[in-house]
């Protein structure tokens, strides 16, 4: 049987396809391989640009960890020389060498798009999304919950936090409990009369005498 013969249930829905308008090139057509061929080519050059920044970056990252390894060396020089006596280091030179040390390694580090931030002294609020509390403070010098120590400082990267800070919370201290009145102590209950009353019809002795005895 030919196909010419066949039931048209078994041919294919053709009203399913529409047609692709062709590309054309210069006024020529596009075949589909070299269409291909063009996508293929677009994909590798967005795969070799990727691989470009990447290596670029990981350039600027290692120029600034080897920036950051020789301030620290010329930290620990300055931290040798804070040991020494007082008469060798005059105190407000050391305090400046150190500052222009730590100065320096944050100039780099912003350079590489990170920033250090210390939170201490700001409100819960501020700190929210950068900061975990370790440990709670509560005393009366404090208005409201505030940082009151910083333990590790937070790290930023781009303005996003990538480090968050360790703090301690410091909180007001819980007002007293107002005093309890003192409850009256019972009063003692009173003791009983144990005299003996005299009938009314009985004549008391006089003192000393004893009292005569009473015909039944």
């Amino acid at each position: 049987m030919s196909s010419s013969d066949e039931p048209d249930a078994a041919r294919p829905g053709w009203e399913n396809f529409a047609e692709r308008p062709v590309p054309e090139v210069h006024g020529a057509t596009t075949a589909p391989e070299a269409e291909l061929a063009g996508v293929l080519q677009r994909r590798h050059e967005e795969l070799a640009a990727a691989r470009g920044a990447s290596a670029s970056a990981a350039t600027r990252v290692h120029a600034t960890l080897f920036e950051l390894a020789m301030l620290i060396g010329t930290l620990e020089q300055q931290v040798n020389r804070a040991g020494e006596p007082r008469e060798a280091v005059d105190e407000k030179l050391r305090h400046r060498e150190l500052k222009n040390v730590k100065d320096r390694m944050l100039d780099v580090l912003r350079g590489a798009g990170v920033e250090v931030r210390d939170p201490k002294g700001l409100t819960a609020d501020e700190v929210l999304d950068w900061a975990d509390p370790v440990h709670w403070l509560q005393s009366p010098e404090f208005d409201a919950e505030v940082v009151a120590e910083t333990n590790e400082y937070a790290v930023f990267h781009d303005g996003a936090v990538v480090r968050f800070a360790q703090v301690v919370m410091g909180a007001p201290a819980p007002a007293p409990a107002p005093a309890l009145k003192p409850e009256p102590e019972p009063e003692a209950p009173a003791e009983p009369d144990l005299q003996v009353k005299p009938d009314p019809g009985t004549e008391m002795p006089p003192p000393g005498q004893t009292p005569a005895p009473t015909d039944t």
